[in-house]
């Protein structure tokens, strides 16, 4: 079934609900990446063996897309220059295709998007690659400036990444977080990254909020506005919860 039509400048509502139910999780995730690798400094991408290294930290990557000079993203799986088709390491890319293609998120099954028409072409390819990370539970993305003025962006699946577990500390800090980025539905939000974390979460039907309990005995109640908007949250259990 082929793809809605949409306008350049907006991304689909479809990839914002996937961004919304996503985000979370795949900014925290992102943000234990960064301590683990951070950004800045010499860096060396090799396709061929599969290695990112920044500074003096090296991890495994797989090919995600590429933002061009002059705002166009290619998805690795639809740049047969610099990938064969069918290569082993396009396996997360045609994964998220796939994907795309089942949950009708048009950004995710074409091979090319024109991000020129938003304010910051970069800041919009940063929003896919989170979305991706998210969908795919890889341990971050990377995006690195190639001389031409285009960027390159992988996914890093190294196990050696630490991968996020739940702590109640950060719990509010991270649906903030997440609604700043993909604002249409903080209970979805709270929904995807309570059920990242392995909590079941179910919606109370007098009033709308969420409550979700973890096998560990940490519960965590969500209460929302009259407008759908993220009014309150309460962690009660462990101090720091498993992961």
């Amino acid at each position: 079934m082929p793809m809605p039509l949409k306008p350049n400048d907006v991304f689909s509502r479809t990839f914002e609900d996937a961004g919304a139910y996503y985000a979370a999780a795949a900014l925290e995730q992102q943000a234990a990446y960064a301590r683990y690798q951070p950004a800045g400094g010499a860096w060396t991408l090799n396709y061929d063996t599969s290695l990112l290294r920044i500074g003096e930290v090296t991890v495994h990557q797989s090919p995600l897309g590429s933002l061009g000079y002059d705002g166009s993203w290619l998805w690795a799986w639809a740049n047969e220059r610099t990938h064969s088709p069918g290569v082993p390491r396009l396996a997360s890319a045609t994964w998220l295709r796939a994907f795309g293609e089942r949950n009708r998120i048009y950004e995710f099954a074409e091979p090319r998007l024109e991000l020129d028409g938003f304010p910051d072409p970069l800041a919009a390819a940063e929003r896919l690659a989170t979305v991706a990370l998210g969908a795919l539970r890889t341990r971050g993305f990377a995006g690195v400036p190639l001389d031409d003025g285009a960027w390159a962006f992988v996914l890093v699946d190294d196990a050696d990444v630490p991968e996020a577990g739940f702590d109640r500390r950060v719990v509010s800090r991270m649906f903030d977080a997440a609604v700043r980025l993909f604002p249409y539905d903080p209970r979805r939000t709270a929904t995807g990254y309570l059920a990242r974390h392995g909590f079941t979460v179910r919606e109370a039907v007098s009033d709308g909020s969420l409550h979700a309990d973890h096998p560990d005995g940490t519960t965590v109640a969500a209460r929302f506005t009259d407008d759908g908007l993220l009014a309150a949250v309460s962690v009660r259990g462990p101090a720091v919860a498993s992961g």
